[in-house]
């Protein structure tokens, strides 16, 4: 054999008997693996970080929700609360599901809601390692007491809805504030002026200054969703004519009056009371067509029988207004059932927002029902004592305390609307 063929010959045996490159082979093998590794553990991190972020959007979306359950909009309001945190319903796959009821878990009443954020992930390294697609998602359930509201300030612009001063006291027996302004000041509160609530929910935020404090049972929650009119279905009762005009009691007077079969009586151009008179209204509808629904000088005021006082006008400019002062005594019990269910006071959701209703002069008020006063202002003043009957609702536009005032909310069989959400939590 030459000496050729015997070096081909043995390139085998020497090929695998030389050790040289081996050592960086596998540290090149190894590195990569390294790298593999570490690259999977960030994605693995990564889906840890979206899935804590996908578990607050749920908490938030299903607080807020349980908050506006009593409105009708809660899986609006969830889905839109999901889509601050990024997980928009319906966009690269993410899904939104609210239920309410839950469809799981221990907590089914109609007073829960569930929400359920999920949405497929995409797989850079991992897809070495997984070979299904992986999903994220997230669940969370809370419920809310359902109407524990008994004061209202419906005005969601960037505006002060409620400011209290002057040492004024708020007292909100057993029941809830609620607040829809998105202003910083949305609450205003000065000069050792007290609310004292069980919860508050504030769309904005509050300011307090002076020594003034706002305290809560069950705690004050601000940056929630506003929440809808409890009353924004019921309609001005149809009316014609005028049973009374320029309608005045003075100096001790007394009077009686009564609806007649229509179930509506018309005051045009206001109705005033002064001068210690006393006026009586049997059940029924009365409605102050213009000019001023007005109580003063120790009169007396008693429609207890199931009224509603409906304040409105046939001009734009004419809407009536309400004006309660000078020690003026006022028992007012709103109908139980019917097309004014609940309502003590209706003002016109026409009147222009400019106009403003006082409740003032150390009067004393027993009114049970509620006093609704949708677009405009609304003054408490001068010891005020609203929440005299066990259930009492104020709904405003904006409103100023600066006496004393007590609401409370016990309106079962009273025909009033449930406010808000109550004291919502969340339960898993």
């Amino acid at each position: 054999m030459s000496l050729i063929m015997r070096y081909v010959a043995a390139l085998p045996k020497r090929f695998v008997a030389d050790c040289r490159g081996v050592t960086s082979t596998l540290m090149t093998l190894s590195f990569m693996g390294m790298l593999g590794f570490a690259g999977l553990a960030t994605e693995v991190g990564l889906w840890y970080v979206k899935k804590r972020s996908m578990q607050s959007a749920a908490d938030s979306a299903a607080f807020s929700a349980a908050i506006a359950l009593s409105t009708g909009l809660f899986q609006t309001e969830a889905q839109s609360v999901a889509g601050t945190y990024g997980f928009v319903d319906g966009s690269g796959g993410t899904t939104v599901t609210v239920n309410n009821p839950p469809t799981s878990g221990p907590n089914t009443s109609a007073s829960a809601v569930e929400v359920t954020i999920s949405q497929p992930q995409t797989f850079t390294i991992a897809r070495l390692f997984l070979s299904n697609a992986l999903t994220i998602q997230a669940r969370s359930v809370a419920v809310g007491a359902s109407g524990n509201g008994c004061v209202l300030a419906l005005d969601t612009a960037n505006v002060t809805d409620d400011s209290l001063s002057g040492g004024a006291t708020l007292n909100l027996s057993n029941c809830s504030l609620y607040i829809n302004s998105v202003s910083t000041h949305a609450l205003s509160m000065s000069g050792g002026a007290r609310i004292n609530a069980l919860s508050a929910f504030i769309t904005g935020n509050y300011s307090t200054s002076g020594g003034a404090t706002l305290n809560t049972t069950n705690g004050t929650f601000t940056g929630v969703a506003p929440i809808g009119d409890p009353y924004a279905n019921v309609s001005i009762p149809s009316y014609s004519g005028c049973n009374q005009t320029n309608f005045h009691l003075s100096g001790g007077a007394s009077q009686t009056l009564s609806v007649g079969s229509s179930s509506v009586y018309v005051f045009c151009n206001g109705l005033n009371l002064s001068g210690g008179a006393s006026l009586t209204l049997n059940p029924g509808i009365y409605v102050i067509n213009g000019g001023s629904f007005n109580l003063s000088g120790g009169t007396t005021f008693n429609a207890t029988g199931g009224v509603t006082i409906v304040l409105t006008g046939s001009t734009a400019a004419g809407y009536a207004t309400a004006n309660i002062s000078g020690g003026a005594n006022v028992s007012i019990t709103a109908p139980t059932s019917g097309p004014t269910a609940g309502l003590a006071f209706f003002q016109d959701r026409n009147a222009p927002s400019s106009g403003t209703d006082s409740f003032s002069g150390g009067t004393t008020q027993t009114i049970t029902g509620a006093i609704y006063f949708p677009h405009q202002a609304v003054n408490y003043s001068g010891g005020a004592t609203a929440g005299g009957s066990n259930c009492t609702q104020l709904i405003a536009y904006t409103m100023t305390f600066s006496g004393g005032s007590t609401f409370n909310n016990n309106c079962a069989g009273v025909g009033t609307a449930a406010i808000g959400g109550g004291n919502s939590r969340i339960i898993e």
